[in-house]
């Protein structure tokens, strides 16, 4: 008899214990976003923590006054049939940009059905930026709409200025960088950024580049150098300093 009053109550817990395990599979976190800013180097994705800008680059066509920074941010979640929300701030601690002096940040909009957006920072082209850069330290925030990520990737910086800057993609193959160096590979190749395809592309896509394409880069910058160099003399690495090391296209040096 002991037996069979114990046997509803066994039941019973199965039951609740079943009905438990189904809520938790059947539970959804809330949407969340994430900053998502990488590179390939030597066809390995890697995580950027900054990018840098320089209106020193806008050298043809009208003046640029100003110009919008588009941080890319990633949705973990679902998609949804609206536009939401999603916002940084800047850490003032951090940042040397004077906001409405040195740029606008605007408000990111993850747009229905979509996995990617970005934040809009608006930056200005401002006279003091041509003897040295500035620089936002970004963070995402919650807002009504979509939670936050991985804790490691809620940041993200951003430097600007009226003078050279290293672009986001040097291509391994170039060797070591310099602004000297940079300011010859765009006068030769006409380019400001090296993006490199991924060991995963399927075909040619226009702005990136095999890791082929890109040592023949190097290549025939070497040669327009030593053509350069007969008729002009020498280009160094570095100019304010003692023992000067003349440019060269080749991987460590």
């Amino acid at each position: 008899m002991i037996k069979y009053i114990y046997i509803p109550l066994l039941l019973g817990l199965l039951s609740f214990t079943s009905c438990k395990e189904n809520e938790v599979m059947d539970y959804d976190l809330p949407a969340r976003v994430y900053i998502h800013e990488i590179k390939i180097e030597n066809t390995i994705e890697v995580k950027l923590t900054e990018r840098n800008y320089s209106f020193a680059l806008r050298t043809t066509g009208p003046v640029l006054d100003e110009d919008t920074v588009k941080v890319s941010v990633k949705l973990m979640g679902n998609t949804e049939n609206r536009d939401r929300i999603f916002r940084a701030e800047v850490d003032g601690d951090n940042s040397t940009a004077i906001a409405g002096t040195h740029y606008k940040l605007l408000d990111g909009v993850l747009k229905a059905n979509e996995f990617e957006g970005y934040i809009p920072l608006v930056i200005y082209r401002t006279p003091d930026t041509k003897d040295q850069a500035v620089h936002v330290a970004l963070k995402l925030v919650e807002t009504a709409d979509l939670g936050l990520g991985n804790p490691a990737d809620l940041t993200f910086k951003v430097i600007w200025g009226d003078l050279l800057l290293p672009p986001a993609n040097w291509p391994y193959f170039f060797g070591i960088y310099s602004t000297n160096k940079y300011r010859f590979a765009i006068d030769n190749l006409g380019l400001t950024d090296w993006p490199q395809a991924t060991r995963w592309a399927t075909g040619p896509e226009e702005g990136i580049y095999t890791g082929s394409q890109l040592q023949a880069f190097a290549a025939q910058l070497n040669r327009d150098y030593a053509i350069y160099r007969i008729e002009h003399g020498p280009i160094y690495r570095e100019d304010d300093v003692e023992n000067k090391i003349e440019i060269n296209y080749t991987p460590g040096y």
